[in-house]
């Protein structure tokens, strides 16, 4: 597994160089405008070199026979077509957010059959099929954890810093708490994006680009469906790890949707995006997005992990106190 681990971030630095070099030699970049959070022309597209690092790791595990035939197509298979509609968006080839929209869903409905649905899940003290409702739950869990984690890759260095802590403490719940293999497969998407981390420190010398910032999001929460087949809770320790951007990105949503702006249309009013400008630094806030992942959402998950607590008071103080500083923080609001 150090072999796997070492080898996945070794290619992911590579390719995040060569990626960069090529950009800078054809002159694409993000030129930032009135509503990014950068100042300088960079390049963009590293995701494409952890989708690779990710899919090598992913490879090697299934050769291994640490991860099943079916475990491995339900992951790879809907997650490199989500990296390749990304990446056919930021060559500008595919500008519609409505086909993006119908591949994401596509993509997702492929990856729930692959899974196999979504199982059986418990939420207080019994558990609960949700049947063909829950397929459809499923599919939309996935196409928004897709997009959220593009609309929370606005500023360097936090997606890494999420998808980093998510991923580690997954992984130990898992070897601490379980027999599942499946923690290794977390070390990999931890370890895809490690390589990357170096380029993206402030002032970032390259960002994902869709094709990495989607993928991440896509995959992450198609992995968490594999877990909840044998590891419901540790499912739910998942999704609690992702409350900081489950609420950021949802009350964003919600207060432009009310306010009936374009969703869609680009915009700095992320609560993370107001924080960070009030700041005048970005790192503060990524390194504060991992603290939080670290130090208050995990010892919640690893309770819920341990049945010290059932999964519904587990997200309700995760994602309550999160929800009310985002809207503290005017997530959704165009302040001045």
């Amino acid at each position: 597994m150090i072999a796997i681990f070492a080898v996945v971030v070794i290619v992911g630095f590579t390719l995040t160089l060569f990626i960069r070099k090529s950009a800078l030699k054809t002159n694409r970049l993000d030129v930032p405008n009135e509503r990014s959070s950068h100042t300088s022309p960079t390049p963009r597209g590293a995701g494409l070199a952890v989708v690779v690092a990710f899919l090598l790791g992913l490879i090697a595990l299934l050769v291994d026979n640490t991860i099943s035939d079916e475990v491995f197509l339900a992951i790879a298979i809907p997650g490199l077509i989500v990296a390749i509609i990304g990446w056919l968006d930021d060559r500008g080839h595919l500008t519609s957010a409505k086909w993006r929209l119908i591949g994401h869903f596509a993509c997702a409905s492929l990856a729930v059959w692959l899974a196999g649905g979504l199982p059986e899940l418990p939420l207080a003290n019994s558990t609960i099929d949700f049947g063909l409702a829950g397929d459809i739950t499923a599919v939309v869990y996935l196409v928004w954890m897709l997009n959220l984690f593009n609309f929370m890759d606005g500023i360097d260095l936090i997606t890494g810093v999420q998808t980093v802590t998510t991923s580690a403490g997954v992984a130990m719940l898992l070897l601490i708490s379980t027999e599942s293999d499946l923690w290794k497969v977390f070390v990999v998407l931890a370890a895809s994006i490690s390589g990357f981390l170096f380029f993206n420190l402030p002032p970032a010398k390259i960002f994902l680009g869709d094709v990495g910032s989607g993928f991440i999001g896509f995959t992450t929460a198609v992995i968490s469906l594999v877990v909840a087949e044998d590891e419901p809770l540790v499912a739910w320790a998942m999704i609690i790890l992702l409350a900081v951007f489950v609420t950021d990105a949802t009350v964003t949503l919600l207060r432009r949707l009310l306010s009936r702006e374009h969703v869609y249309v680009a915009h700095r009013t992320h609560a993370y995006q107001h924080l960070s400008k009030k700041l005048n630094r970005h790192l503060p806030v990524s390194l504060g997005v991992g603290a939080i992942n670290l130090f208050f959402l995990l010892p919640i998950a690893w309770l819920v992990v341990e049945s010290e607590i059932i999964p519904i008071f587990g997200l309700l103080i995760s994602y309550v106190p999160l929800a009310i500083v985002a809207a503290l923080l005017n997530a959704g609001k165009k302040v001045n």
